[in-house]
């Protein structure tokens, strides 16, 4: 999964060398426990461990434990300092943020974190060099001011009332600029997901990194000069590597892996009746700020035309595919702001399952019926393929439920998965894809101007980032996204937020499939696990997790 980026998952496979590490070190939920280690399930590898570069929440949770941040969204939504001494001070009209680092925190190598190391992660953002995943954040800033080693000040170009925000999340983990700085000059000034530091980072965060076997595991363990005093409490922890959901599942049942994040819908009830039957573990379930969608990479003519998108949404038979692939562990999606938020319309147009509705709108975009049961226009079939990342079984149910229902209306669908790298990286990157399946991972305002705006599309060949992968262009909507950012009053807000979603319900740049109940199972006896339904990930207060 992107953070609004993406939501995927990672970790450790242990080899020969490790077997004993794990004969000694875990027996999971299900049995006796050496209190010194966790082992957390994974879906995929990761491409980096550089939050300068980062994109993809399951990076995140591997990062939550290498890095800080100046503050946190905690599990009940409020914001509380990280680094800082307090939460920032604001000026009257907005603009204005003043900020104030705790004195002695040290990054892992024993340097001492100061408000420079804050500036470079703004350079290193905004330097051409770097392919970062999205600039907006930090065009915002008109000036970076440093008092001392301790207080710096940010003004704004323009009022941003959801701009503080992104400082919870690990866009805005902290660097050590006097290592990072060095590969930057090395590399032509630039940094990038294969280099050094993106495989063996340094952060001050509760954890050293110590290893990171490829497609096996990441090995993190206790950082004993951590600032927060007491903490953290387990020595070890260890992500590991398991590429299918089903797996994750059964090594969850045999004490492999304690902690399965992020499982799938289907496996609720199953997990419930492991705690039923009497085996001792938490089964967590909560209403996220994360939607499964289906993306059109509007570059393809065969997209340009919203009556083909239109009906591939009522081709898809949605409701019954939360009921019976999810077992109605999902909520109907039809915008990009959660139900569960303020700005929320309840009331949008709405893709019922109807094939006919799809066969008419197709008809009317000129795309005919061929004696081959494909349609055609201009000489060009309605051929093209879809993807997702490779081992998430509800994403690639829903490649398989789309390419039988949208076959059946005249398209020539073919499924092209691929591993979560691939995808996250080289696919969505240069924008190679017709449709892609994944997930967006939010925060809780409905703030959407890095998904949408014309500003943030992505073009492999001048090199412009953002997360508007599917090319998607409407100046109205470019409008309404930049005043939603603007506005103080949260009434006045909603009704930006209200039309923005409208048009995007007309418009269609992506199916919103449903958004996320997230399950997360964990140990009965992992105190202080807290899930947070925000880009924070799970891992946001891993410092605190303790055996019991």
């Amino acid at each position: 999964m992107k953070k609004k980026n993406v939501t995927l998952i990672i970790v450790a496979v242990l080899v020969v060398a490790f077997g004993l590490y794990y004969a000694f070190a875990s027996k999971s939920a299900l049995g006796p426990k050496k209190k010194d280690v966790l082992v957390w399930g994974m879906l995929t590898d990761v491409e980096t461990l550089n939050p300068i570069l980062s994109e993809a929440s399951a990076e995140t949770i591997m990062m939550n434990g290498i890095f800080s941040t100046l503050m946190k969204v905690n599990d009940k939504l409020e914001f509380e300092p990280d680094l800082l001494e307090e939460l920032p001070e604001v000026s009257e009209d907005g603009k204005v943020y003043t900020f104030k680092l705790r004195k002695g925190v040290k990054f892992h190598d024993g340097v001492e974190l100061t408000a420079e190391d804050v500036e470079f992660l703004y350079e290193m953002k905004m330097a051409p060099g770097n392919i970062v995943p999205s600039r907006a954040m930090w065009e915002k800033i008109d000036k970076f001011e440093i008092i001392d080693d301790y207080n710096f000040k940010i003004t704004l170009k323009e009022l941003d009332v959801t701009w503080l925000e992104g400082w919870a999340y690990s866009e805005c983990m902290i660097p050590p600029k006097h290592i990072l700085e060095k590969e930057y000059a090395e590399n032509g000034n630039s940094l990038t997901k294969g280099g050094e530091f993106s495989r063996n980072p340094i952060g001050s965060g509760p954890y050293k990194f110590i290893e990171w076997k490829a497609n096996e595991y990441v090995k993190l363990e206790r950082f004993d000069d951590y600032y927060r005093e007491g903490s953290p409490k387990i020595k070890t922890i260890v992500y590991k590597v398991v590429p299918d959901t089903n797996s994750l599942l059964a090594q969850f049942k045999s004490g492999e892996i304690d902690v399965y994040d992020g499982a799938q819908a289907n496996q609720y009830k199953e997990l419930l009746a492991m705690k039923e039957a009497g085996q001792k573990i938490e089964v967590h379930k909560y209403p996220a700020y994360v939607y499964m969608h289906a993306d059109f990479n509007l570059r393809n003519p065969i997209f340009a035309d919203k009556r083909v998108r239109q009906a591939l949404c009522y081709a898809f038979p949605k409701q019954q595919f939360i009921d019976t692939v999810l077992d109605g562990i999902g909520t109907w999606a039809d915008s990009c702001v959660a139900p569960n938020c303020w700005a929320f319309k309840p009331e949008l147009k709405r893709y019922d399952y109807d094939p006919d509705k799809a066969a008419q709108l197709l008809e009317e975009a000129g795309w005919k019926l061929g004696a081959d049961g494909v349609r055609a226009k201009d000489g060009k079939k309605l051929s093209f393929s879809i993807t997702t990342n490779s081992g998430n079984k509800i994403r690639e149910k829903f490649n398989e439920i789309a390419k039988q229902e949208w076959d059946a209306v005249g398209c020539d669908v073919t499924i092209q998965n691929y591993e979560a790298s691939t995808l996250f990286g080289d696919i969505l990157e240069n924008v190679k894809f017709d449709i892609a399946v994944f997930g967006w991972s939010a925060g809780f305002d409905p703030d959407c101007k890095t998904l949408y705006h014309t500003e943030q599309i992505v073009d492999p060949a001048t090199g412009a980032t953002g997360q508007n992968y599917v090319g998607y262009s409407n100046p109205h909507l470019d409008q309404l996204l930049d005043a939603g950012l603007k506005e103080p009053d949260q009434e006045k807000r909603k009704e930006i937020y209200y039309e923005i979603q409208d048009i995007l319900a007309e418009d269609v740049p992506y199916i919103f499939v449903y958004y996320y109940n997230e399950i997360a199972a964990v140990p009965a006896n992992l105190a202080n696990f807290k899930p947070n339904p925000t880009q924070a990930t799970n891992t946001w207060n891993m410092y605190e997790w303790e055996w019991k």
